[in-house]
């Protein structure tokens, strides 16, 4: 029973396994070749093998014997050794690299690099007294200029200039505002407006954008004598100017004597203009055709106003005693 329960235990079923093995194949009696003389003989400069048993034969564990002769795929040692490096391809280029020498690279890394700092010139030693120069200058600069700043607080504000602050140019002494005995009498009116036409010239194969100026017509009358400001009805000069007002007022006072006075009229209905216009249209030669025009329609325009002016102003007594006279209104 003990024996039994000692069989069956499974802790115990690998015990003398090999032994069992053994026993079993039943191999033939004798001792086991050492195979290690055939490994040693593979190195070289390998000695005699160590061991009873003779070279080239062996016995391994399964109990099937050989010998050296039986093997027909022999290595021989020589042509491994003649072999270890395969053939070089004659089409190859041979590279050759250069050595590296890794204590060198290592040590090289260690060193400091040296910068080469490009020369730096000395500086010239401060100059004291250059310096101190300098410094007395600036103080008495801002000394001055607090000064003057002091100054200008102290003053009374500046005021522009009234006569910059007109908005009308000053007048001229010879221009006086109300009319004086031994004064000359102007008027001027501008008679016709700015006009663009195209003209064409023979310098210029297209038509050419010629712009016209506003016309004046400027009257002129000599110092009357009857001490009246009225002038005639006939003015001595007529003018057609394309100057602006101002301008055309100084080619007026031009034309008096030097140490005269000109006063301009303000009460233009009282002058002709339509006569003044004729004069300048019968004796102007060099208008172009729609200053020609422009002319003819302000003598009209002037004739009717001056109709309806005679007409508003005068009108027939209705008295007996008037013996049908026309009276102003």
């Amino acid at each position: 029973m003990t024996a039994e329960r000692q069989d069956d235990d499974p802790t115990h079923a690998l015990d003398d396994f090999v032994r069992r093995m053994r026993s079993s194949s039943a191999p033939p009696a004798g001792p086991e070749p050492d195979l290690n003389p055939q490994g040693a003989a593979l190195q070289p400069g390998a000695g005699k093998p160590s061991g009873g048993s003779a070279a080239g034969s062996g016995k391994p564990r399964s109990g099937r014997r050989w010998h050296a002769g039986d093997v027909e795929d022999a290595v021989d040692i020589s042509s491994l050794r003649q072999h270890t490096r395969p053939p070089v391809d004659p089409g190859r280029p041979d590279v050759n690299l250069p050595p590296v020498d890794l204590v060198a690279g290592t040590s090289q890394a260690s060193v400091m690099p040296s910068i080469a700092l490009p020369a730096v010139d000395t500086p010239q030693p401060t100059d004291l007294q250059a310096l101190d120069s300098s410094m007395r200058r600036a103080g008495n600069d801002a000394a001055e200029q607090w000064q003057a700043d002091a100054a200008a607080a102290a003053a009374p504000a500046w005021q522009p200039d009234a006569q910059s602050l007109q908005l009308r140019p000053a007048t001229d002494p010879r221009l006086p505002a109300r009319w004086a005995s031994g004064a000359w009498v102007g008027a001027l009116r501008q008679v016709l407006d700015s006009r663009t036409e195209f003209v064409s010239t023979a310098g210029h194969a297209a038509p050419v954008v010629e712009t016209y100026a506003p016309l004046l017509l400027l009257l002129l009358w000599p110092p009357q004598r009857n001490g009246q400001p009225l002038p005639d009805r006939w003015p001595q000069q007529v003018h057609l100017s394309a100057l602006p007002r101002d301008q055309s007022v100084q080619a007026l006072l031009s034309a008096v004597p030097d140490a005269a006075a000109l006063w301009l009229m303000d009460q233009t209905e009282q002058v002709d203009w339509a006569l003044a216009a004729e004069i300048a249209l019968h004796h102007q030669t060099a208008l172009r055709p729609f200053q020609i025009d422009g002319l003819r329609e302000f003598i009209a325009a002037e004739r009717e106003a001056c109709f309806g002016r005679v007409n508003a102003a005068y009108a027939a007594s209705t008295e007996a005693a008037s013996h049908g006279a026309i009276v102003r209104r």
